[in-house]
């Protein structure tokens, strides 16, 4: 009877060998590191999905906001005139002017820029637009403005398209006016449809339907505002 019972309590070599076994299948292998093993098996590896979020940024891509931006300064412009005065340049500095002849400074130019009718802004055939500069001198000296079409210089654009500019054809050519102080000096400038040409061409391009705008550019034009505006056939 004793015997029987040593030999129960003895292990089986079938069961011991099962439990080293299992012991072995959830040790990691030397060979491996488990922290270099779980970084290979990661989706965030993948070096595709990382230039595939760049690409995709919006920001990265300047060409939306480029294309926002222009029918935004065409819509929100029109229907407005504006007034700037020269500040800063050269000219600030500038003696004032002791008698007539004298160049009046940038600082005490006041320049204007607006429809010729005011507040129109559509055009139907045959008529032209119509702008109107006005310059003012707000110095206590009488004394002299350059109003020309090239020191005062209409441009008129389609877009990035460069239509027409009062200073083609107009180098060295100047329009010198004495004005006094506060009295308006206006200039009128009824665009006729057609292009105009920086290297005084014949042709004759008339421009097409559509929105415009123009703006005056010059050493005394300032902040003058942008005019929007539409041709019709």
């Amino acid at each position: 009877m004793l015997t029987l019972i040593v030999w129960a309590c003895r292990p089986s070599s079938e069961e011991d060998g099962t439990t080293r076994s299992d012991a072995s299948l959830e040790e990691p292998s030397p060979s491996v590191p488990p922290e270099e093993g779980g970084a290979t098996a990661g989706p965030e590896a993948d070096p595709s999905d990382g230039d595939a979020e760049v690409g995709d940024d919006p920001e990265a891509s300047p060409s939306a906001g480029e294309g926002t931006g222009e029918a935004v300064e065409a819509g929100g412009s029109g229907g407005s005139g504006g007034s700037g005065g020269a500040e800063g340049g050269s000219g600030a500095g500038a003696a004032a002017p002791e008698k007539p002849e004298d160049l009046c400074r940038p600082q005490d130019v006041v320049v204007t820029f607006d429809f010729a009718k005011k507040d129109k802004e559509v055009y139907g055939a045959g008529e032209q637009p119509g702008f109107e500069v006005t310059v003012v001198n707000t110095s206590d000296q009488t004394c002299t403005v350059d109003v020309g079409g090239e020191a005062l210089e209409v441009r008129i654009h389609s877009g990035d398209d460069r239509i027409f500019s009062t200073a083609d054809c107009a180098e060295g050519e100047s329009d010198r006016r004495q004005l006094e102080r506060g009295v308006p000096h206006e200039i009128t400038v009824d665009w006729d449809r057609t292009r105009s040409f920086t290297d005084c061409r014949d042709d004759v391009v008339n421009a097409k339907p559509g929105w415009y705008r123009a703006n005056l550019h010059g050493g005394l034009a300032g902040d003058t505002s942008q005019l929007v505006f539409q041709i019709k056939a």
